[in-house]
């Protein structure tokens, strides 16, 4: 197991001792290190990026405790120990990562996070090569600063930089925010080529139920702080509380419920492509 939350939870400071205000609350959780793809659902505030950011220790527990690899997280700040391993292994990608770029060259700004954690710089260099290949980053690009390249362009070169520390397990904020719908696709079938490529587990938070529909394996949802599912998506839709999620149904399920309704048919609803509902109307 890569990741477990046990009965874990998180209050944000308040302005007194006795105000705060608790982000999450007791999480069961598990993760595997490989062949794992989840979707973490919830409306604004419900604890999604809070609880990502206990996946790599960035926050620590305000009771419970998680184990990250070897490594226990716990409210004792005087145990956590060696937190810097940790995100070398579970690699955090934040919205916008393209803000995140600062050096003169792409390459440079890829080798940045393996020369920070101990690589020589041929070793970091080697791993920023392998890492923008990954991406799909051309070579002619690498020696170019980073700000002169296009917004989607900018992103890949973010998400290198973090691939580059050869995390087992790549976590992602909301990845596909701000990107038209070309780079929403393009966006997702590089995650999607990496999960299968290399095995890694990808997990993202999204509000995007159509990606949510094609991409994932396993849904995790979570309101006011709490997880409420966790199962595989084919579950989600047709779980007698949906509705109390607050989730939309990704558009080709839309589709087909509209088409049974007003032409009177019985297709299956399960479909969560155009191509799929395609098929069954045929």
């Amino acid at each position: 197991m890569a990741i477990l939350f046990k009965e874990v939870s998180h209050t944000y400071k308040g302005v007194s001792k006795k105000s705060g205000y608790a982000a999450i609350i007791d999480v069961n959780l598990k993760i595997d290190a490989k062949n794992e793809f989840i979707a973490i659902c919830g409306k604004t505030g419900s604890g999604k990026s809070t609880m990502i950011q206990h996946m790599n220790a960035l926050l620590t527990p305000t009771k419970g405790e998680v184990q990250i690899f070897d490594n226990i997280v716990s409210s004792n700040p005087k145990k956590n120990k060696k937190l810097s391993k940790i995100r070398k292994r579970v690699g955090l990608v934040f919205q916008f990562p393209e803000y995140q770029l600062f050096e003169e060259t792409v390459i440079k700004d890829i080798m940045f996070a393996p020369l920070n954690f101990g690589s020589s710089y041929d070793e970091a260099r080697e791993k920023a090569l392998k890492a923008a290949e990954m991406v799909g980053l051309d070579n002619q690009l690498l020696e170019k600063s980073p700000f002169r390249l296009s917004g989607g362009q900018m992103r890949r070169v973010a998400i290198a930089g973090i691939l580059a520390m050869e995390p087992e397990i790549l976590v992602l904020d909301e990845p596909t925010r701000g990107l038209d719908p070309q780079g929403k696709v393009e966006a997702m079938e590089l995650f999607l080529d990496i999960h299968k490529k290399y095995k890694k587990t990808i997990i993202l938070i999204t509000h995007d139920m159509d990606i949510v529909g094609e991409y994932a394996k396993r849904v995790i949802v979570m309101k006011d702080g709490k997880k409420v599912f966790d199962g595989d998506k084919n579950d989600l839709f047709v779980d007698p509380n949906f509705d109390s999620f607050h989730l939309d149904l990704p558009m080709p399920m839309k589709f087909a419920k509209e088409i049974n309704n007003s032409m009177n048919l019985n297709i299956d609803t399960n479909v969560f492509t155009l191509e799929e509902l395609l098929n069954k109307l045929r």
